[in-house]
């Protein structure tokens, strides 16, 4: 004689508790994990104040650039939110883009912007192939790193 002590339904339902009961384990152990990355104070939260800074940078110096030049950034949507015309850096060491862009704009700007402080970017050799000077230039002191535009003048004798 075989005595069951659940039917099938009660079975399903076993199950479905089961799932729910893990589900929630997993939901408040992940959150257990987290609490103490929430409890932060936001005043010890570092800031990114270099990008802050350049963003600043830009925002106020971008009236300084004349209507209808062109800037090479690494951030061209920091620009055209800003009025002006903007594109990414790496045309700048496009000839036929170059060519075009000289024609069909009052002047060409470098930025010389947050991402030219880091490893790896294409910036300084713009400015052993273009003769520059400097339209806006500021320094974040805690880095050391002076941001800038330059309006291009013409081209370095190769």
């Amino acid at each position: 004689m075989v005595v069951r002590l659940f039917n099938k339904n009660s079975y399903k339902k076993l199950l479905v508790y089961a799932i729910v009961a893990a589900a929630l384990i997993v939901v408040v152990y992940s959150f257990g994990l987290q609490v103490k990355e929430l409890s932060i104070n936001p005043a010890d939260i570092a800031q990114a104040g270099a990008a802050r800074f350049y963003e600043g940078f830009v925002y106020n110096s971008s009236k300084l650039i004349p209507n209808g030049c062109l800037v090479f950034s690494y951030d061209p949507t920091l620009f055209n939110i800003n009025g002006r015309a903007s594109a990414q850096y790496y045309y700048i060491y496009n000839q036929t883009f170059m060519n075009n862009a000289f024609r069909n704009y009052s002047c060409l700007v470098i930025d010389y912007g947050y991402w030219c402080g880091t490893p790896g970017n294409i910036c300084r050799q713009a400015f052993s192939e273009y003769k520059t000077q400097p339209i806006a230039t500021a320094t974040y002191a805690p880095d050391n790193f002076t941001y800038g535009l330059y309006r291009i003048t013409g081209y370095n004798a190769t």
